[in-house]
């Protein structure tokens, strides 16, 4: 399994019609940085599929970004991994250190 970051992560070079599927699957390139982003959610799980391929791996999943405090984290410690509709999928969600000070949205408000 491999954990990315939905804000920048770098894969390995590939061919052309691999890197246009890409772009069309929802990823943004930065040719300055040479790393690819989540840009639009609409074929995650077609990108999810992609990129395992082209990385080799089982199962790729992505970091969460907590809503609360803007904290990235993954979901594998989560108590609520079970019952979750949106694991591993490059979201936002309440991270572990925010669940257990007890912080609520509307504190943020």
């Amino acid at each position: 399994m491999v954990v990315l970051n939905k804000k920048a992560f770098r894969l390995p070079r590939v061919e052309r019609e691999k890197f246009i599927l890409l772009l069309r699957l929802g990823l943004e390139y930065n040719r300055e940085q040479g790393t690819f982003c989540v840009g639009n959610y609409n074929n995650i799980e077609k990108l999810i599929d992609v990129l395992s391929e082209i990385l080799n791996v089982d199962k790729v999943t992505f970091l969460q970004t907590c809503i609360l405090c803007g904290k990235d984290f993954p979901c594998q410690n989560c108590t609520y991994q079970e019952m979750c509709a949106t694991r591993n999928l490059p979201f936002h969600c309440v991270c572990p250190q925010c669940l257990k000070e007890g912080k609520s949205f509307q504190e943020q408000l």
